[in-house]
């Protein structure tokens, strides 16, 4: 599911940012990383923006993912930042319409990490917002080991498919509060991506943390505002009561507010290592 992530954007100087665009295996894709010489471990950490964002999105987002920069440098922490984007809408799925996400991790991931020295022993994390929070749960939970450590912030986890009837669409809508012109919008984008409700079922997060194979497992830091427009606050509490009952480690962290709040000292924090 896509949400929006409306958080003002802004130019700021907290280290050095190299953005440049590439197309690889007939896949076009912009990204940014963080010059590795002012760095000073070796984490990488990467980035996966809202809706209408872009590969700038994180050293642009005044009011969000900037002061998680800002908390890390006062706290002397400067991992490699990667931010990579596919255009304003995109999500990380495989099926006959969006074979994205092998391309992601076997060719993509390889050739951005290389631009900043490669893993060096260190860990590699991810923080989603919004969209992007839907693609930091689909690529963790789909490639077992990859990530060390996940934040979803406002992530764009949903109760009901894309296919939902209007009975459930409607009850959904008094479940949860939310608006119902962001829930059209929501079933809208998500029909134009999954191509019918068994692709979607092989694709839903919620369904995807039970089917999680035996061996190292992601921790997870879920944030949201309790009263999210695409109630999302909803899907992201089954999220957990998924992550719980399958004995990941997780974060839960609602917040006041609508989408797209939550906790930024808390996911700096929570990347760094409390």
């Amino acid at each position: 599911m896509l949400a929006e992530a409306d958080v003002p954007e802004t130019e700021f100087g907290r280290g050095r940012f190299i953005c440049d665009s590439e197309e690889l295996q007939g896949v076009r894709f912009k990204y940014c990383y963080r010059d590795p010489d002012s760095a000073n471990n070796n984490d990488i950490v990467y980035f996966f923006h809202g809706l209408n964002g872009s590969e700038k999105t994180w050293h642009r987002q005044f009011l969000g993912t900037r002061t998680i920069q800002d908390w890390w440098e006062l706290r002397g922490y400067r991992p490699r930042i990667i931010s990579v984007s596919f255009g304003p809408q995109w999500l990380l799925v495989n099926n006959k319409r969006y074979p994205l996400l092998p391309a992601f991790t076997r060719v993509i991931m390889p050739f951005v990490e290389k631009k900043v020295g490669g893993l060096k022993g260190g860990q590699r994390h991810i923080i989603g917002q919004s969209m992007g929070g839907f693609n930091a749960a689909e690529i963790s939970l789909k490639n077992p080991g990859m990530f060390s450590k996940v934040a979803l912030l406002c992530p764009a986890l949903a109760t009901i498919s894309p296919f939902a009837s209007d009975r459930e669409i409607d009850a959904y809508i008094r479940r949860t509060g939310a608006l119902r012109c962001q829930v059209e919008k929501m079933q809208r984008i998500s029909q134009s991506v999954f191509v019918d409700k068994k692709d979607w079922d092989n694709h839903d997060p919620l369904r995807l943390i039970s089917r999680y194979p035996k061996g190292k497992k992601p921790r997870f830091y879920v944030s949201i505002g309790r009263n999210d427009g695409y109630g999302f606050q909803e899907g992201s509490a089954a999220f957990i009561k998924g992550a719980q009952a399958f004995s990941f480690l997780f974060s839960w962290v609602p917040v006041p507010g609508p989408h797209c709040n939550f906790k930024r000292i808390g996911t700096a924090n929570f990347i760094m290592g409390d």
